[in-house]
């Protein structure tokens, strides 16, 4: 049986597509819009019975649903009806998958129920911050900085991998940074939008361009699988080290296909200066256009991500070399 929502007075709705600031869901008190997507939105609220903070995402497909007067969610039209049913399911089925897992580097989830014609999960909320947050205005991120998230991230990706499961939506803001011991959280997976724009070819903002490549700009014939995610991370890891993401996955396709050079400037030249060479290599190897050019798990890709070789020593400043020879000459 659906729930209803409560509402409690002075309540202000900072968004016409959001829950009003300030209602209830069950037990929960929503406090604040964490963030707003095309598919969903995630909100603060206030777990009263347990007196703590949670995060709770709801299905809201931006393209597909409408919501009324009683904030009940529906869709758009009659057309758009499969689609978001079909949605709706696979976003329930989300939230199971993810509450299967017990790993500190997936999100937590604690519960999930529906109420106003759509469904809600109910997840661990931290302080912190997101990737992108941390990277923003252009920044980069150091080697040591890197390899501090990496391999507990490439923890957190393979135990899902080996549930079957893919996370199709891996970008900055998608990586979350704990405050009190930077150890990232994978959070916000894409399972149901893939799912949706399958039966909905009219959607396209599943994908974000820089981070999804080319096999999920297709609703068919193409098999996603771990390579999928080794290349939006390994696009993350782009950003990391040249402060820009890269060139649209549909744009290098295009090139290689009129035998072009591809225009993505491999990691291996933009980060020679300043990173491990294997480092550099690996995420050249996971930004691979072509999906059977891709590791094939993330096993494998770890092997040459996470091992050490030297780093390229930074080449002297010329005016340095000649004063330093100089002083040479007058002792």
């Amino acid at each position: 049986m659906e729930l209803s929502l409560h509402f409690l007075c002075d309540m202000i709705n900072v968004n016409t597509n959001t829950l009003p600031i300030g209602s209830c869901l069950q037990e929960y008190e929503l406090k604040k819009i964490l963030g707003v997507g095309g598919f969903g939105i995630t909100y603060l609220a206030d777990d009263q019975q347990l007196n703590k903070q949670v995060a709770i995402k709801e299905y809201y497909p931006n393209e597909l649903a409408v919501r009324d007067k009683t904030y009940s969610v529906y869709p758009k039209s009659e057309d758009d009806q499969h689609s978001f049913t079909w949605g709706l399911e696979r976003f329930i089925q989300e939230a199971r998958t993810l509450a299967s897992f017990n790993h500190p580097n997936i999100i937590k989830i604690f519960r999930f129920f529906k109420a106003n014609n759509t469904a809600y999960f109910v997840m661990e909320y931290e302080q912190g911050q997101s990737l992108a947050e941390a990277l923003k205005a252009g920044g980069t991120a150091t080697e040591e900085e890197l390899m501090i998230i990496l391999p507990s991230l490439l923890e957190g990706l393979a135990t899902i991998h080996k549930a079957n499961f893919l996370h199709r939506d891996i970008k900055p803001s998608n990586i979350y940074i704990r405050d009190k011991d930077n150890t990232p959280v994978l959070i916000d997976f894409g399972s149901a939008r893939f799912d949706v724009t399958s039966k909905n070819k009219s959607i396209t903002s599943i994908v974000t361009p820089g981070y999804a490549p080319f096999e999920q700009y297709e609703t068919d014939g193409i098999k996603q699988g771990a390579w999928t995610d080794i290349y939006a991370l390994g696009a993350v890891l782009y950003r990391c080290i040249s402060g820009k993401k890269p060139i649209e996955a549909t744009k290098r396709i295009g090139t290689l296909i009129r035998n072009e050079t591809d225009p993505l400037v491999p990691a291996t030249i933009i980060g020679n200066q300043d990173y491990n060479e294997r480092l550099l290599k690996a995420i050249d190897w996971a930004l691979q256009a072509r999906e059977q050019d891709r590791p094939k798990s993330v096993e494998i890709w770890a092997r040459l991500l996470l091992s050490k070789s030297k780093k390229p020593k930074n080449k002297i400043n010329s005016a340095h070399f000649v004063l330093l020879f100089m002083s040479l000459m007058l002792l």
